[in-house]
């Protein structure tokens, strides 16, 4: 569960940090890990030995040599098509080519290629902003999105989640990585009881003898919020843990709040969890 020398790798914490960018396009591309772990957003880029893939909450670097395979939306298939079917109608069919809708099928079959060959990408759209933040006593204060939070003396800012998707505005935890809570933003697609289920799924297929109790419906920091809390068995642990989605305005905030302590600690760091959640207020 470690994020130093295994966030990079896709392990479980890079699952979690996946689950921020829901709900995904159903005309993503795919990108199935060496690992099992699989990546849906948009190919816009390759930069040196990764590719840049654009989630519907950000962007994220994976490397080509992590890569098993890549399946390529239904849209991009259709452009390789034209594309290959408007040059075979420039040059005229090549050997062994019947038609220009055969040099389509193969235009086709080639965006479907594996990961060794880099797509066509269109210009990759601007950045996230820097985030500015800054730790005040007890308090973790974010001045880019405009929120501060209670942070626990133990837990420290975990950067390595944010420099392998920059979109996870903030992960916090305490030093073995035992607690962990992760808050990100994302636009509201559809409804929040929407949101939560997608959330819901994708924790399913991390976690074994996944349960979860009933949604709850709060207000936190203002804002309409659903929350259901879940046990369940990952990394040959046993975590408890809450996953909230908060409706902002356009915007959906995200948190996952998880433990797997000593059986005699686990209520206090859910406590723990509870209160940074608790405590969380945006300033504009």
């Amino acid at each position: 569960m470690k994020v130093r020398g295994h966030v990079s790798s896709g392990g479980l914490f890079l699952s979690f940090l996946y689950i921020l960018c829901f709900p995904l396009t159903a005309r993503a591309d795919e990108l199935k890990l060496k690992d099992g772990t699989k990546i849906t957003g948009t190919i816009v880029g390759y930069e040196g030995d990764s590719f840049k893939v654009e989630t519907s909450y950000g962007f994220a670097l994976v490397r080509k040599d992590k890569i098993a395979s890549i399946t390529f939306s239904e849209d991009k298939k259709a452009d390789a098509a034209k594309k290959a079917a408007a040059r075979e109608g420039a040059s005229g069919p090549g050997p062994g080519s019947a038609n220009a809708s055969t040099g389509a099928g193969q235009g086709s079959a080639g965006a479907t290629g594996g990961a060794n060959a880099p797509p066509a990408a269109p210009a990759s759209p601007p950045t996230p902003p820097p985030i500015r933040e800054a730790v005040e006593g007890n308090y973790y204060v974010n001045h880019t999105y405009a929120f501060r939070m209670y942070k626990p003396p133990s837990w420290r800012l975990l950067e390595d989640a944010r420099k392998l998707l920059p979109a996870a505005i903030v992960a916090l935890g305490t030093e073995d990585e035992s607690t962990l809570m992760i808050l990100g933003r994302s636009p509201l697609r559809t409804s929040l009881d929407a949101h939560i289920a997608g959330t819901e799924r994708e924790l399913r297929a991390i976690y074994e003898n996944f349960q979860l109790a009933e949604a709850e419906r709060s207000v936190i920091a203002g804002v309409p919020a659903l929350q259901r809390r879940f046990q369940g068995t990952a990394d040959n642990r046993q975590w408890s843990g809450v996953f909230i989605s908060m409706s902002r305005g356009p915007d959906v905030i995200t948190i996952l709040g998880m433990t797997s302590a000593d059986s005699d600690l686990v209520q206090i760091q859910e406590n723990v969890i509870a209160r940074t959640v608790a405590s969380l207020e945006f300033f504009k």
